[in-house]
């Protein structure tokens, strides 16, 4: 059993759950295996979620369109339903639900059912009505915090795919290209190391006025020399996520800049310092948070979040978290330093907390300076 499935298990154990259904991408990829096309968004062709079962006893299960047969998981059983039909006529939603109900009642699933909230579709709940329906996400997202063995290694590979990216950034960029152009490049980079498109999300973006309110995507704008940048990339590869963010300015930085990039680059170093298990979130916030305004900055951004089949995930390293860091867990450590005069500048990181400290994961070198030609 892959030991991804045994944590899913027993956070349904954890909410006193006979059954537990996943519909979010990410619950569905960490409980299964299974890896659901996000680009794009909601395929036309799915009347819903991929949709994955498990059982207390380790019974899974996974429906998907017949556009998704053959894909990975390691489900037990996995069922289709018409979802691409151009020969004849077909009701997706209905297709969905029927399927849907079918398999629950083979696998004769009732009792306390254990979901996810905030990803069940409105036409499973009907099917689920003589059953206690209960969250499996505070559970959930508890077992998924500490991360295997496979997950490091993939989580590894995603975080270098991210570096691939940010050299692209620190060597192509140069005046006269648009911020289009810029990340074509980096894409590409990314895309040629992991040999596959890949899902991005993340920010790139430049000038003073741009970088001082910290995020957004690439447009037109053309990039001239003395212009600051923040690129922030975080690609999913094979279902994990990396992320990244460098920011430097082109040609020689100002002295506002190197103030700026100082600060940031200060308190990441104090974090990559300081991390190791037991140490309070709330207070590794309050000193990244400390060292930037004793740069004379204040702070407009969180300290970072952790990060597995959600490129957002929990515990978030915010001032309000009461969670301690352990061994295993994978954050991304990325401090804010913003001058409406000047621009801004996020510089991050993805560290794995160690026994005794840290592991940078990412392999790329933060530097203030892109050479103007």
């Amino acid at each position: 059993m892959d030991e991804r499935l045994a944590k899913t298990i027993a956070a349904i154990r954890e909410t006193g759950a006979d059954w537990g259904l996943f519909t979010s991408p990410d619950g569905v990829a960490y409980a299964l295996g299974h890896i659901s096309g996000i680009e794009a968004g909601p395929s036309p062709f799915a009347g819903g979620p991929s949709l994955g079962i498990v059982g207390v006893n380790g019974e899974t299960a996974l429906l998907v369109t017949n556009l998704e047969a053959g894909t990975g998981s390691w489900a037990d059983l996995v069922i289709t339903y018409t979802g691409f039909s151009f020969k004849e006529a077909t009701d997706i939603f209905a297709n969905y639900v029927s399927q849907a109900n079918a398999l629950l009642r083979r696998l004769k699933v009732g009792g306390k059912i254990a979901v996810e909230p905030h990803a069940l579709p409105a036409s499973i709940l009907p099917l689920l009505e003589d059953s206690v329906v209960v969250s499996v996400e505070p559970a959930f997202r508890r077992q998924r915090a500490i991360k295997t063995k496979t997950e490091i290694g993939l989580l590894r590979e995603a975080a270098l795919t991210a570096s691939a990216g940010q050299q692209a950034f620190l060597s192509a960029t140069r005046a006269g290209m648009s911020e289009l152009d810029l990340f074509a490049t980096i894409r590409l980079a990314m895309e040629t190391r992991a040999g596959e498109r890949l899902p991005v999300t993340g920010d790139l973006i430049s000038g003073r006025e741009r970088t001082s309110q910290f995020m957004g995507w690439p447009g037109n704008r053309i990039l001239e020399t003395g212009d600051p940048l923040i690129c922030d990339l975080a690609p999913r590869v094979a279902g994990y996520w990396g992320d990244s963010c460098a920011s430097a300015m082109i040609g020689t930085p100002s002295a506002g800049f190197e103030k700026l990039f100082g600060a940031a680059r200060s308190a990441l170093d104090m974090a990559i310092e300081t991390i190791r298990p037991g140490l309070g979130i709330d207070a590794l916030d309050q000193s990244l948070q400390a060292t930037i305004n004793r740069h004379g900055y204040s702070y407009a951004h969180h300290s970072g979040h952790s990060i597995g089949t959600g490129v957002h995930e929990w515990p978030r390293l915010v001032a309000y978290e009461r969670e301690s860091l352990k061994e295993d867990m994978v954050i991304m450590v990325e401090p804010t330093a913003l001058d409406p005069d000047v621009g801004g500048v996020r510089l991050e990181y993805m560290l794995r907390v160690t026994a005794t400290g840290c592991e940078v994961l990412t392999d790329f070198a933060h530097r203030p300076d892109i050479p103007s030609s």
